[in-house]
Parts: C-alpha cells; structure tokens; sequence
C-alpha cells in the first residue's frame, strides 16, 4: 500500500475522532459518567495517536541522505511507538483511574438521555470508519472481500500488514467501536437496574482493553524499529524468484530487514555451477535481481553474493 493510502486512512480517522471527541466530551460533562469520560478519552487519544501517525509518515517520505544511507523508513514504527505509549499512559491509564474512582464512589445525577444519543451516533461514525480501514488492511493485503467477511478477513489477517499506521488505524478504529458499544451497553444496564456500579465497571474494562493492545502494539514496533526480518510469505517468495532463474542452482543463505513499509533490506547468498565464467554471471546477476525486483517491488536494497555448488540442496526450506 502507497504512502497516500495510508494518509487517506489516517486523516479519515482523525476527522472522525475529532468530532466524536467533541461529542462525548460534552455527553461526559452532560451525566458526569465515568464510562462517557473513559469514552471521550479514548476519542481524544485517538485523535492525538493519528496525529502521531500522520507525523511518522510524513517524516518516512524524506529521501535518504548521508547520515541515512538506507532512507527514512523507520519514522513510521518510531512514531506509531509513540503512539502506542500515549494510548497506554493517556487512555488507558485514565480510564482505569475514572473507572476505580466511580466504583469506589459510585453516583451519577444527571440524565442519561444525551450520552446515550451521542453514543448511538459514534457508533455510526465508527462503523464509517472502521468500513474504511478494514477496505484499506484487504488493499494492502490484496484481498477482496465484502459485507461481513470483508471485516473478519480483515481482523484475522491485519497482522501480516507491512505498514504499522495502517495496522494502528484499524485497530485504533475497531477498538473504539467496541468500546462505544460496552459505553452503550453499560448506560443500558444502568438505566434498566438502577445499578450505577456499571458505569465504573465498563470504564475499567475499557481502560484493560486498551491497555493490552497499546502494550502489543508498543511490543510490534520495537521489533521493526530494531530491525525485524520480512514476513515468511515474502522471504519464500524472494528465494524461490532467485531459484526461477535458469543458471542459479541454490539459495544458500537468505537475510532480510524490513526498512520501512514499502521498503525492503536483502542479503543473499546464490550457488551456480563452478565452471560458471565471469561473462556469464554478469548475467545471471543481473536475471536474479531483475526477477526478484520484478516480483517483489517492496525490494529496495539488494545484495547478492555468489558461491560455488555444493551439491546441497538448501532451497526451499521450511520458514
């Protein structure tokens, strides 16, 4: 997926957090709920969590130079760290606090009218938006699906998404209509029990929620940030494209390092025959990277050393 895809899906959210922000917030002051305060957080957090995303990809597009040899490809999981430690110590942190201060101190005095009307409209907002990242996630992933299966595709496969904004953004945007819909539900039970204890209850396990997913997240990108290898798919791909070409007998050694969403770090080892002449591997350099190139663009940098047969077959191997 290009760089303007992404931005589509991260300016989209942030359009629809800043109004779902606006929102709730005025629904929390409304009833003085501990949930609407923990859903207005969240909606705030996300609203910074894209700006954090918008500045990653931004700053990743800026061309390589002496100091970065390699690009800029990084900013991307440098920044969407960042947002993943705002998540925990803004949103999930301040929900567990309001949720703990509610339970101890349960009371809520003022209508519930408002917050549930504004719920049921960021439920909509939300489904817009998470239709929109779930279209984006299949994009990347090259998957066509719709309706239902088009969310579950993407739930069951978003992690295999190179580019960790749009990864963010998905997740960012379902984890909000969940927690919508726990609000939604907790104003429900409270309006049918009488039972305030669930406005607290909700807006802890809402603060857990969120919590989990930015430690998760924060785990994602310290593995690309420090160099992470390319998925299995791609590195099978990249070895089996090398083998394709008629002269290379086998692929002896395979390292990768993912340098950015759309940018690619290989190191491999090929094997030809020994009687193979100068002339002729010219040639056969120039096939390998040219087919490898070919059928993964997201190959960037590519270094290919050559060693004689050992009559050991080695590729494919299990990955």
């Amino acid at each position: 997926m290009d760089a303007d895809s992404s931005k589509k899906a991260v300016l989209i959210a942030l359009g629809v957090n800043f109004s779902i922000f606006l929102t709730k917030a005025i629904g929390a002051w409304v009833s003085g709920s501990a949930v609407m305060f923990s859903e207005s957080l969240h909606s705030l957090a996300d609203m910074f969590n894209s700006i954090f995303l918008l500045i990653g990809i931004f700053l990743a597009l800026r061309p390589p130079d002496q100091d970065h040899p390699f690009g800029y490809g990084k900013e991307v999981y440098f920044w969407s760290f960042m947002a993943s430690i705002f998540m925990l110590g803004v949103t999930s942190a301040g929900s567990i606090y309001e949720g703990v201060r509610h339970i101890l101190h349960a009371n809520i005095e003022k209508s519930l009218c408002f917050p549930f009307i504004v719920l049921v409209v960021s439920l909509c907002s939300e489904c817009f938006a998470v239709n929109v990242a779930a279209n984006s996630v299949l994009k990347d992933l090259k998957i066509q699906q719709r309706g239902l299966k088009k969310l579950l595709y993407a739930l069951c496969h978003f992690h295999q998404v190179s580019n960790p904004a749009l990864k963010f953004v998905f997740i960012e945007d379902t984890l909000a209509f969940l927690g919508a819909l726990l609000a939604l539900a907790a104003l429900i039970l409270i309006k049918t029990t009488g039972i305030i204890l669930f406005d607290g209850l909700v807006s802890v396990i809402i603060g857990l929620m969120l919590g989990f997913m930015a430690l998760l997240f924060a785990k994602q990108n310290k593995e690309m940030i420090i160099g992470q290898a390319a998925p299995d798919r791609l590195e099978q791909a990249i070895g089996d494209a090398a083998l394709a070409v008629d002269s290379v007998a086998d692929v002896s050694e395979l390292k990768t390092m993912v340098l950015g969403p759309q940018d690619l770090l290989v190191n491999m080892e090929i094997e030809i025959a020994p009687s193979t002449t100068v002339e002729k591997l010219d040639g056969i350099l120039a096939d390998v990277e040219r087919k490898i190139r070919s059928n993964i663009p997201l190959v960037k940098h590519l270094s290919i050393k050559v060693a004689p047969d050992d009559y050991i077959q080695e590729w494919p191997k299990a990955l």
